[in-house]
């Protein structure tokens, strides 16, 4: 399999989709999902072993949790997870990644909801078209301008919902579901991608979103661990793979960068059969710290 170096040399770079691991990235893990998780199971009284966490999703933890709050407890635990977030700030790592997304002008789709991209190159928040409802701003990206192409502009996607709308906070399995019901309307609708694709124009409802950039552009994907709790995404994928499949001119090469030691080796047959390759990096420094970022 070709070396990050080797990916991100391409004429045709590739979009980044990035999970959480680049805020677990040389941190004292204040900057991660797990540690925010064990802060509020504190604050709620709920106390599980080590075992028992690894038994659930986050996504199930989230719903659990949310069934613990008093049922006098109007507040929202979205918005509790967001205050936990007002802190974080970009690291060098960020600075690199994001920075050679944005010399390069390649979009840019994460799951994590804090701003630490965004703010690693100043870029601000806008709309492409009408602003949309902010339970699924999924035409709102953060840029240093305005954009038209998800596809081939420099943007930074949230596919999982951004801190600035608290609704949009994909957290517990209701909301992941909630996530494939209206892309499904997009993907299957009368003015959905299958629709389109029957007359091999890419002319849907979703063209002005990150899931244009997800269908459509070569993807290099890292920070995750693609385990139980993405549902949502792996569905996207299966979708991606399907229409792919339909028109094989809409096939874009991606690749899927693990940490085998640490990482999600026992999904590689899932990946293989989506088609996308399996990168090996030995270690997390030869993901974020790498010297191609900087090219």
């Amino acid at each position: 399999m070709p070396p990050l170096s080797e990916i991100l040399d391409r004429p045709e770079k590739p979009a980044l989709f990035i999970g959480n691991g680049i805020n677990r990235h040389n941190n004292d893990a204040r900057s991660s999902w797990d540690d925010l998780l064990r802060g509020l199971m504190r604050d709620y009284g709920v106390a599980f072993t080590d075992d028992e966490i690894r038994e659930m999703s986050n996504t199930e933890l989230f719903d659990i949790l949310d069934l613990a709050r008093p049922a006098e407890d109007r507040s929202s635990l979205q918005a509790k997870f967001c205050e936990t977030m007002k802190d974080w700030r970009p690291a060098q790592h960020h600075q690199s990644i994001v920075g050679w997304a944005q010399r390069h002008r390649r979009p840019v789709i994460t799951v994590n909801f804090d701003e630490n991209l965004s703010l690693a190159v100043k870029a601000r928040r806008q709309w492409l078209g009408k602003p949309s409802t902010d339970y699924y701003p999924w035409n709102c990206y953060f840029s240093d301008t305005s954009i038209s192409d998800p596809k081939t502009e420099f943007a930074i996607w949230h596919a999982h919902g951004m801190m600035h709308y608290k609704r949009s906070i994909r957290l517990g399995l209701t909301h992941y579901m909630g996530s494939v019901q209206r892309a499904r309307q997009w993907v299957y609708g009368d003015r959905g991608l299958r629709a389109s694709a029957k007359n091999a124009e890419a002319n849907w409802r979703g063209a002005d979103s990150w899931l244009e950039v997800l269908f459509f552009c070569p993807l290099v994907i890292f920070g995750f661990s693609f385990n139980k709790d993405e549902n949502f995404l792996r569905w996207l994928f299966l979708e991606r793979a399907r229409l792919h499949k339909i028109i094989p001119a809409w096939k874009a090469p991606t690749w899927f960068v693990d940490t085998p030691k640490k990482g999600s080796l026992h999904r590689k047959p899932f990946f293989e059969g989506l088609q996308m390759q399996y990168v090996v990096a030995e270690s997390y420094q030869d993901i974020y710290e790498h010297p191609a970022w900087n090219s």
